[in-house]
C-alpha cells in the first residue's frame, strides 16, 4: 500500500470553512426569526379588528395613540408640536414615508382624526391604520 506520510512539521495551508458556514447559517436563521418581533410596536394598545386587514410594509414607521391620549412615535413618547416637526423633517428626507397609526380601540374618534390631520399637515400622505385580524 502506497500511503503518503505527512511530515509533522509541515505548516497548515488550508482553512476548514465548514464550521464557519454552519455558524453563519444558524445566525441567519436567528436574525430572520427575530426580525418580525422588532418591527411591531411595543406600546400596549388594543387595536380594532378588521376582516380585510393587510400586513404593513416593512419600511413604515409606527405612530401609536394610547387610551390616555399619549402619542408614541417609533416607541418613544412625543408631544404634538414636536411630532409635527419630526414628521416634516422625515417627509422632506423621504417623500415615500409611510406612517402606520395604531390607536387603541377605546381612544376617542376625535383624537384619532386630530392625529391624522397633524400627520397630513406635516406632509405625509401615505397613512395606514393599524388593525388586527379577529
Amino acid at each position: 500500500m502506497g500511503f503518503a506520510q505527512k511530515d509533522q512539521d509541515e505548516a497548515i495551508t488550508q482553512i476548514n470553512v465548514v464550521p464557519l458556514v454552519d455558524i453563519m447559517l444558524v445566525l441567519l436563521i436567528i436574525f430572520m426569526l427575530t426580525a418580525s418581533f422588532i418591527s411591531t410596536p411595543s406600546i400596549p394598545v388594543t387595536v380594532p379588528k378588521a376582516m380585510t386587514s393587510n400586513p404593513t410594509a416593512p419600511a413604515s414607521q409606527a405612530l401609536v395613540l394610547s387610551t390616555k391620549g399619549e402619542i408614541f412615535y417609533q416607541n418613544k413618547i412625543i408631544e404634538k408640536e414636536k411630532l409635527r416637526i419630526v414628521l416634516k423633517e422625515a417627509a422632506a428626507l423621504n417623500p415615500e414615508l409611510r406612517i402606520v397609526l395604531s390607536a387603541d380601540a377605546a381612544a376617542s374618534h376625535g383624537k384619532v382624526v386630530e392625529l391624522l390631520d397633524l400627520v397630513r399637515q406635516a406632509g405625509v400622505t401615505r397613512i395606514a391604520l393599524g388593525v388586527s385580524n379577529p
